[in-house]
């Protein structure tokens, strides 16, 4: 009867003793997996940044190729304008000129 007692106690330490290493296989498995979670998320976060970064900067350059090609077309149309005016302007003066020596 003695021997049947201790091989059940004998048993159960071996049940508990399983029980403590399957829960810390289990503590050690958990651990690793959010290690390698916290591994995965850091680099996607990294290659996001760098996409990001990357869509930003071309933007920007989109960007500034749009306001250079606007200052190119103000400027020229700027020039038109003055070439215009000097032109209008030199005539218009010689109409006040004449204007004003034929009425006196």
């Amino acid at each position: 009867m003695e021997n049947i007692i201790d091989k059940i106690v004998d048993i159960d330490r071996k049940a508990l003793d399983i029980k403590a290493k399957t829960e810390k296989i289990l503590q050690d498995n958990g651990k690793k997996l959010n290690e390698k979670l916290a591994e995965i998320e850091k680099k996607e976060l990294e290659n996001a940044k760098k996409v990001g970064e990357k869509k930003y900067r071309k933007l920007i350059k989109q960007g500034e190729n749009e306001r250079d090609e606007i200052k190119s077309h103000t400027k020229k149309e700027c020039r038109k304008l003055e070439e215009s005016y000097t032109k209008i302007h030199k005539k218009l003066e010689k109409e006040i000129f004449s204007v004003i020596f034929k009425d006196n």
